[in-house]
């Protein structure tokens, strides 16, 4: 295939971008399931609105297990894939865990710095003076600011903000720590060149009733597109059509199958493993 023609099924296919700028970032081979291309589908369908400063439909919230992928996808590869649609795209990305957050955005730049992405989108140039490992610039006047839950952010305003794990799975109990959350969901939603287009896209496991995800579905699911996908098959599954899409009952047979899942139960206990595997975060008792 040659260079022109595999930029172009690139742009053309987040999900084949991803599959195609895996080993940039990743020792371990690429394992496709259906739920990578449907979120990757549904990221695309979204830039649709991003890349052309529409209104936007909905924000976005994904509920999925841990060691899904769901970093790789959301954070890393695609604010790489949306610059070669459109390099003046501004982002900000949002972690729990500072050193979590920059080390997402460090990827993101290891994939845009490789040999093969400026091969193919040249015009894609990390400014020189500009390239930190919080906050990088391109030569289009895109950027890329990573920050943290609690963290203070100035002088910062994104077209889009991916809001992944905003609160840590092991503070889960502090009613303190999830307001201060929901509170900094609060300050990235003041972060917006335009609140009409910007969309938020929050990825998580499920952690509490009261976590951002619970605030998110409290302000009514006509301002939210939900995608709900716990490890094993149940009535949390959204929307209702991809339960067709599991298979023997499992999300995931290979990532989350039943040895998995059980060391999981294990090492976390009934009332956190509903939450993160079942997205079902019931009370204690």
């Amino acid at each position: 295939m040659g260079r022109a023609v595999l930029a172009q099924e690139c742009k053309d296919s987040f999900h084949y971008f991803l599959k195609s700028f895996w080993d940039v970032i990743n020792a371990e081979s690429f394992k496709d399931n259906w739920h990578i291309g449907y979120l990757c589908d549904e990221l695309q369908s979204l830039s649709h609105y991003i890349v052309n400063r529409l209104p936007k439909p909905y924000d976005l919230l994904i509920n999925i297990s841990p060691g899904t992928t769901k970093s790789t996808i959301v954070t890393i590869m695609f604010p790489a894939w949306i610059w070669t649609i459109d390099p003046t795209i501004r982002i900000i990305t949002n972690s729990y865990s500072s050193d979590l957050s920059i080390e997402h955005a460090t990827k993101s730049k290891d994939i845009i710095k490789s040999d093969k992405y400026q091969k193919l989108f040249p015009d894609v140039e990390i400014r020189r003076d500009k390239s930190g490992k919080q906050h990088y610039e391109n030569t289009d006047g895109g950027f890329r600011y990573a920050t943290s839950t609690g963290a203070t952010i100035t002088g910062f305003h994104a077209h889009v903000i991916i809001n992944d794990d905003p609160q840590n799975p092991k503070q889960a109990g502090s009613e303190a720590l999830r307001l201060q959350s929901i509170e900094h969901l609060k300050t990235l939603s003041s972060r917006k060149i335009e609140k009409a287009n910007t969309p938020t896209i929050t990825i998580m496991q499920r952690l509490h009733e009261s976590d951002v995800a619970g605030h998110l579905l409290s302000l009514g699911e006509e301002r939210i597109k939900h995608i709900c996908l716990p490890a094993k098959l149940s009535p949390m599954v959204k929307p209702v059509e991809l339960r067709d899409k599991y298979v023997d009952g499992y999300m995931d047979a290979e990532r989350l199958g039943d040895e998995v899942l059980r060391e999981a139960f294990i090492d976390l206990g009934s009332f956190a493993y509903s939450g993160q595997y079942e997205q079902n975060p019931v009370i204690e008792g």
